[in-house]
């Protein structure tokens, strides 16, 4: 029997209670370190204590060796359904199934319950086996269901928890970002995707790889007193094995994870050593292989190096593969060549404190987010350590950003009704602006609270749902600014009216008497 934590019962509960409601595809949306594949055990142990069949899906070979590895952990009996694969055991009720290998055989077994990992990632032949099933109910699992249409593919989405009660909980570690020289972006073409063209890319990242091997060198001997187990996404194979000769040059063990490995065997072996506690190998190498689904829990830093546009879902699980627990590991260094963490941040930041509740999110993955200043980034960095965050307090330090007096803006006039900067900020973001500034005025946290909550209520015309303690401030926009000052100055012009009719009403009385 699993022994599952209290979100995950929670989970599973709302699954049941989905298909009573007459959901037979749902999806569970789960951050990376949550526990999606546990679950799953959990709920194939109980399909097949009954007697039925159940498959736990894959759309990778390496993903259908680690979640075997997970399932024989746990002791449950099962085979895997890959082509020449080991462990091809059909009479087993549970199977770890490779969608490309399934959707070209027929099983007289079919399935009551099907797993779908990575469900974010939608390929025909993975609906052709799922429609083929159609009595069976589906869970997908992801941590980024940004895909398009998954909507009109499943009718429920249970949000497990979220990245930042991981977080606090222990389950995951924070990350300390740090902004490095990043590959220059600008005139580079666009593709239809709306992502940027990938030769240019590759040859612009390229031009860096000497500052990348420089950093990370700098930055594990400063956080771990030597090198540390890494993981780097590389903007294209060549782009990677420019990396892994750079390293090799400095004296360190990179290999690469790509299509060119010529065979699973060697992919695996070189993933299996690198799992080792003692490994020789430093660092993988990867574009896009090892971004989704890959468990080493003992990295301890990360290498961004693949620039989206759009895809905040790309960056999303690339920084998921280092922020997993480990004994000794309190946090995880991210050094980001690729310009992702000042492009996604507010995102970033949404989506780990909320999470995700709804299936149609695709919008996160189809804006282009604007490019920022270079006096935009510089404001971003910390002033003592310099981490990349948001708001004023930094997490890693202590640092606190002060204001400038130019930031600050006082205006006279009538008031206006308050608008939002745009239709991509809402009322959180605000409050986010809010809580910054009720802590460059407040030096009292109570004190401040209530300032937050009291200039809240006055823009939207109740209080925020959201908890003081709990947000993380953020650097608020000049409209944000100028809004909280027309109402102090409203307040201050109502308190001084209110003081001279009590005056006036006072000598009134006074005279009389």
């Amino acid at each position: 029997m699993l022994d599952l934590r209290n979100y995950q019962k929670d989970c599973i509960d709302q699954l049941r209670q989905g298909v009573g409601k007459g959901h037979r595809k749902q999806v569970v949306v789960a951050p990376t370190g949550a526990g999606k594949t546990v679950m799953a055990t959990h709920l194939m142990s109980e399909a097949v204590s009954k007697g039925s069949v159940a498959w736990f899906m894959c759309d990778r070979v390496s993903l259908c060796d680690q979640t075997s590895q997970m399932l024989q952990r746990y002791g449950l009996d099962h085979g895997v359904i890959q082509a020449n694969h080991w462990r091809y055991r059909p009479g087993e009720k549970a199977q770890v199934v490779s969608a490309q290998t399934i959707a070209k055989r027929d099983y007289i077994r079919k399935p009551k319950l099907i797993i779908w990992d990575e469900c974010h990632t939608i390929y025909k032949s993975v609906l052709k086996v799922i429609e083929a099933n159609s009595e069976a109910v589906v869970v997908g699992l992801t941590a980024t269901p940004f895909t398009k249409g998954m909507d009109k593919v499943f009718t429920n989405v249970v949000n497990s928890t979220t990245t930042q009660s991981l977080i606090n909980q222990g389950w995951l570690v924070p990350i300390r970002g740090y902004v490095a020289k990043a590959i220059d972006v600008n005139g580079v073409e666009i593709k239809s995707n709306g992502e940027w063209e990938d030769q240019e890319i590759e040859k612009r990242s390229i031009q860096i790889v000497g500052d990348v091997v420089a950093e990370w060198e700098k930055k594990t001997f400063e956080h771990f007193e030597g090198a540390a187990k890494t993981i780097c996404f590389s903007a294209s194979v060549a782009h990677g094995e420019e990396l892994c000769r750079a390293f090799a040059q400095r004296g360190y063990n990179f290999q690469q994870i790509s299509y060119k490995d010529g065979n699973d065997k060697r992919r695996l072996d070189l993933i299996n050593e690198f799992r080792r506690r003692d490994s020789i190998i430093h660092g993988l190498v990867s574009c896009e292989a090892l971004a989704k689904g890959f468990d080493v829990p003992d990295i301890m830093v990360g290498i961004g190096a693949r620039p989206y546009r759009k895809s905040l879902s790309s960056h999303i699980q690339q920084i998921g593969r280092v922020m997993r627990s480990h004994p000794g590991k309190d946090y995880a260094v991210w050094l980001d060549h690729a310009g992702n963490l000042e492009r996604f941040a507010e995102d970033q930041q949404q989506v780990f404190q909320f999470g995700i509740t709804e299936l149609s999110s695709e919008a996160l993955d189809q804006r282009v987010r604007k490019e920022r200043t270079k006096e935009e980034k510089e404001t971003m960095k910390c002033g003592g350590c310099g981490v990349f965050f948001l708001g004023s307090i930094c997490p890693s330090c202590g640092w606190t950003r002060k204001t400038k007096k130019s930031d600050v803006i006082e205006v006279s006039g009538k008031m206006e009704a308050f608008s939002m900067p745009s239709k991509n900020v809402n009322n959180y973001e605000i409050w986010q602006q809010l809580c910054w500034i009720a802590r460059e005025r407040k030096q009292d946290e109570e004190k401040a609270r209530a300032f937050a909550q009291a200039q809240y209520k006055n823009m939207f015309g109740s209080y925020s749902r959201w908890q003081y303690m709990e947000t993380t401030p953020q650097i608020p926009t000049r409209e944000t600014q100028r809004k909280v000052s027309e109402m102090l100055q409203a307040y201050r012009k109502k308190m001084r009216l209110q003081a001279d009719r009590e005056w006036r009403a006072y000598k009134q009385y006074s005279w009389k008497y």
